[in-house]
């Protein structure tokens, strides 16, 4: 007998319901990009996964889907106009109320612009529309629109553990993960288990846009939230 309160989430399958425990974390994804985007899935190794295992999808602009994940997972999800491993990333882990974290990644590359929050508070991610900029070295233009127009640029500093953000990404650095150790993007030790993100520039901004001169290297302070920055390092082969 199951002891645990059940809900039910729709997740990305059309009309499919999944059982959703009271002590499992939801993430939520709002498309305000004015387009849809596509949406994937990744697990970090060893880890459990999503709960009903959701195939990839495609987002419809101004729609939402909601995905809910175990105690003990670690993973991603994958952002874009196209499918493509280097997307922007929504990521985390969870080990329960209080031992949770949410980042939005650039780290492989960047695709659209994301911010997650929760209780109301921007945690992670940049509202940014950083496409406009230029890709160019050290990053690269790594996949195009069926519009003919650069819809990924791949982060050229992602095997740099310590940066500094490229000019390209540096408008983001330290509110969204821009290298491997851009630790302040990350938020650890969530108490609230039910997360938004949206997706485009009309979402909310993050308060650490703009905080710091972009054209110099952030400093990297020892971080309180090991566990969670390992993981991430983890997905990036760090």
């Amino acid at each position: 007998m199951l002891s645990q309160t059940l809900a039910t989430v729709v997740l990305a399958l059309p009309f499919i319901t999944v059982p959703v425990f009271a002590q499992d974390m939801t993430i939520a994804v709002t498309n305000q990009y004015g387009a849809a985007v596509q949406l994937s899935f990744g697990v970090n190794a060893g880890f459990p996964g999503f709960r009903g295992n959701p195939r990839a999808t495609t987002l419809n602009d101004a729609a939402t889907n909601t995905y809910a994940v175990p105690s003990g997972w670690a993973g991603r999800i994958n952002v874009g106009k196209i499918d493509h491993p280097d997307n922007s990333k929504i990521e985390g882990s969870f080990y329960g109320a209080g031992k949770g974290d949410i980042d939005v990644s650039y780290v492989d590359g960047y695709s659209v612009p994301i911010t997650c929050s929760a209780g109301g508070k921007v945690l992670s991610g940049c509202n940014i529309e950083l496409m406009h900029r230029g890709c160019n070295g050290p990053d690269h233009v790594s996949g195009w629109g069926s519009d003919g127009k650069p819809a990924v640029c791949t982060n050229g500093m992602r095997g740099s553990p310590s940066g500094p953000a490229s000019s390209f990404f540096a408008p983001c650095a330290g509110a969204a993960y821009t290298f491997p150790k851009d630790d302040g993007a990350n938020v650890g030790m969530l108490q609230e288990t039910q997360i938004s993100c949206c997706i485009g520039t009309s979402c909310a901004a993050s308060p650490k846009q703009h905080k710091r001169d972009i054209l110099s290297p952030k400093a990297n302070a020892p971080s309180l939230m090991a566990r969670s920055h390992k993981l991430h390092r983890q997905a990036h082969g760090q």
